[in-house]
């Protein structure tokens, strides 16, 4: 063997015993909207995670470094859930339109975004206590 297969074949081992590594280096959220409505979940909009835009915009699903994390949210429950007069109150909230909600992502994992629906408190729409942001379910995906 050559010097230079020597190292060729040094690289390449030393790669593949980094590959699992680099694959569960990093953790994923996603709002792809596959809750189910029977549990009364509905779409999440990702704002920012940690006070940054989480980019691309349209994109169903993020990384993010394994760690803590506050994910800012907003609520995309469908308007057929409310009064018209709701959906009024609920498109003239500004301040408090956002929810945080602080996760403590583990590596390889792909945690599903949603948000809760409260038919019970929907009045007064106002007080935003119709909905929060949960994470419905953590999925093993590396991230390779």
């Amino acid at each position: 063997m050559t010097r230079s297969s020597c190292i060729l074949a040094l690289f390449v081992a030393s790669f593949a015993a980094a590959a699992p590594a680099l694959a569960d280096s990093c953790a994923r959220i996603s709002t792809f909207d596959s809750a189910p409505r029977a549990q009364q979940l509905f779409p999440a909009v990702l704002i920012a995670v940690d006070g940054d835009l989480p980019g691309p915009t349209g994109a169903p699903s993020w990384r993010i470094t394994p760690g803590r994390h506050v994910l800012k949210v907003a609520e995309a429950i469908e308007p057929n859930r409310f009064t018209t007069t709701q959906n009024r109150e609920r498109d003239g909230r500004r301040a408090d339109r956002y929810k945080t909600l602080e996760i403590d992502a583990k590596p390889g994992i792909t945690y599903r975004l949603a948000v809760r629906f409260y038919p019970d408190r929907r009045n007064p729409m106002r007080e935003g206590r119709y909905w929060e942001p949960v994470i419905w379910k953590e999925s093993p995906e590396p991230c390779g």
